[in-house]
């Protein structure tokens, strides 16, 4: 069987105790020229859940979970997704990196419709706290170009982008940060010790500069 074949059948396998079969040798990569006009995926998934757990948000359905692992003593980078959009020479073309859609058909859904999640952990699911942030110079998002190039806009709305039924939408919304925190916090950092803080007390946004 090759592994094509093998990969088709461990996606057809249901997730009901089924031993899965492993591919033990070097990953498959695929390479594809896509010939002709439509649409051309170079890999596609959709999994649709038919039953659940009796209590609400107790199971987890995922098109796609892809984690890259780094051991004890290997010092490199780690992407557990690497995305890229590219126009080629001759090309004129909209180019989108990564799209993440959160698509709601029912109008009594009052959960959260988060688009994208970004999740900072410092231990496995179900692990003991072990006290310490790990937090490091973490960045939740970094924005990068290559020399010589950039991004004209770094966050951008459309025009139908922001939209609220139980009252005003949010562009940045702050407010579940409670008040003891928010005042250490630089809101906007415009230099090292230059920022926009806001005062709990006066309910203010203060422009503080440390001197240091």
């Amino acid at each position: 069987m090759n592994r094509l074949a093998l990969l088709l059948l461990v996606a057809s396998l249901p997730c009901t105790g089924v031993a899965q079969p492993g591919v033990s040798s070097p990953p498959l990569v695929v390479f594809w020229d896509a010939t002709a006009p439509g649409n051309a995926f170079s890999f596609f998934t959709e999994v649709t859940r038919k039953t659940g757990s009796p209590l609400p948000l107790q199971d987890f359905t995922v098109a796609a979970q892809l984690v890259a692992k780094n051991g004890p003593g290997v010092h490199q980078w780690a992407f557990g997704v690497a995305s890229e959009a590219i126009a080629l020479p001759g090309s004129r073309s909209i180019l989108v990196g990564a799209e993440s859609a959160a698509i709601n058909m029912e109008p009594t859904n009052d959960y959260p419709k988060v688009g994208h999640n970004v999740v900072f952990k410092n231990r496995y699911d179900g692990a003991p706290d072990p006290g310490v942030p790990m937090n490091r110079n973490s960045l939740a998002y970094f924005i990068s170009a290559q020399p010589g190039t950039g991004f004209e806009r770094g966050i951008v709305y459309d025009a139908n982008s922001l939209l609220s039924t139980q009252g005003r939408p949010a562009a940045i919304d702050l407010s579940d940060i409670p008040d003891d925190r928010i005042g250490t916090i630089d809101l906007i950092r415009i230099r090292k010790n230059v920022a926009l803080r806001y005062d709990p007390a006066t309910r203010q946004l203060v422009l503080h500069t440390d001197p240091n």
